[in-house]
């Protein structure tokens, strides 16, 4: 091999590899921007997933445990929608990957303004709700304070909709047996970009909202578990893992419905998945344009040394040794176009990331920049399958050698 290496050095080298040097940037060139296309889009799909994921845990729970009512009649005022505490809670936070187990009640109301009347779903929570994600999307205000009941927490959107600013006081009023009538103080304003759900929802507290519905204060309309990671990989796994903890103590007559967010916002985990395929063909055209040029690139070193060829089989070089030889050479050309595109891809991805320079409109991608999540496996994965990839294509033009009689090439001066 080293004898291969030493050959593939000086092929196209002088003033007779002009062409051949040439067609080496081009294929440099190509290899470079096809791996930049390939890391830049991973990273970005890696992105979009975990933001949405996020919010998505954040909105709905990793998983929910919630009571399905025999009549489901929709009056939230009836203790079919009531769930008591659940016993498996210290077994269910026990699990590695469980980080929150926090208790939500819900009740649907109106906000009307002189100009506005909005329908809302209060989300009632209380000193076990997991307050990270709205910290790190508050834009006006403060986080609520718990030592009252008379706080919400409404979304920018909303307050754009209804013209609210942190500190107003609004008017709620909930419909059921009786109209009831509800003044909350907005003490913070967020902003979660999720159009079809931050629009309506408002946080409060969980006291409130179990007054309203006549619940006892122990009781909920169900729980949100949250975990570490909100990857979809084993999502299965842990989610029947709960479900068999939380049935193993419940001596209740009750239904329990256990559910999570990728099964309560299919269309988000649709999106994600649509976004998956674009990455993978992405993949493949790269892969597919870099080899192509490769092949240009091989072809040309090749007809620039059919003479060298010939002269080294007279030398009794076999073929597979030959085939060695442009292999070698191919392989330090595609190892320089991986180096550069590397460094040119990692170098804007973390630009991005610190600087979020490309911005997206919310509305259609539930972010308002381009997210970037960079994985070095991913790129040293993406790496190591271009090169293989490659390399195995331009076994195809390395055929030609052995076509090749040094009879016919080896020029006599």
């Amino acid at each position: 091999m080293r004898l291969s290496w030493f050959v593939a050095r000086r092929i196209g080298s002088g003033k007779k590899g002009r062409l051949a040097s040439l067609g080496n940037v081009i294929a440099v060139f190509s290899v470079a921007v096809s791996i930049i296309v390939i890391i830049v889009s991973i990273s970005v799909s890696r992105g979009f997933r975990k933001e949405i994921l996020e919010k998505m845990s954040a909105f709905a729970g990793d998983v929910s445990i919630s009571v399905m009512p025999p009549s489901l009649s929709g009056d939230y005022d009836s203790q079919e929608y009531s769930l008591p505490p659940i016993k498996a809670r210290e077994d269910v936070m026990a699990l590695p990957y469980v980080t929150s187990f926090q208790a939500v009640s819900y009740r649907p109301g109106m906000i009307k303004t002189e100009e506005n009347i909005q329908g809302v779903m209060m989300k009632g929570v209380d000193s076990t709700f997991n307050w990270k994600f709205y910290s790190s999307c508050l834009e006006e205000g403060n986080l609520p304070d718990l030592e009252t009941d008379d706080y919400a927490l409404v979304s920018r959107r909303m307050a754009d909709m209804m013209g609210f600013s942190a500190g107003d006081r609004i008017t709620l009023y909930f419909v059921g047996n009786q109209v009831k009538v509800r003044r909350l103080k907005i003490c913070g304003i967020y902003s979660a970009q999720l159009e079809n759900l931050d629009k309506t929802y408002v946080i409060c507290s969980r006291k409130m909202v179990n007054g309203l519905n006549g619940w006892e204060e122990d009781h909920s309309s169900g729980y949100q578990i949250t975990f570490a990671d909100h990857s979809d990989k084993d999502y299965m796994a842990r989610k029947q893992e709960i479900v068999n903890l939380v049935y193993a103590k419940w001596d209740k007559e009750q239904y329990l419905r256990i559910s999570g967010a990728m099964e309560e916002m299919p269309n988000l985990v649709d999106w994600l998945r649509l976004l998956d395929m674009n990455v993978l063909i992405i993949l493949i055209l790269m892969i597919a344009v870099a080899a192509f040029n490769m092949v240009s690139c091989v072809l040309i070193i090749l007809f620039e040394n059919i003479s060298s060829i010939g002269v080294l089989k007279a030398l009794g070089m076999k073929n597979s040794g030959i085939k060695k030889v442009f292999l070698a050479k191919s392989s330090s050309i595609v190892l320089t176009g991986l180096i550069i595109g590397n460094v040119i891809a990692i170098g804007l991805l973390l630009v991005q990331k610190h600087f979020k320079i490309l911005s997206l409109n919310p509305a259609n991608y539930f972010i308002d920049h381009v997210p970037v999540d960079i994985s070095w496996w991913s790129i040293i994965a993406a790496d190591i399958l271009c090169f293989i990839a490659i390399m195995a294509i331009l076994l195809i033009p390395c055929h030609f050698i052995s076509k090749i009689q040094p009879a016919k090439t080896i020029k006599v001066r």
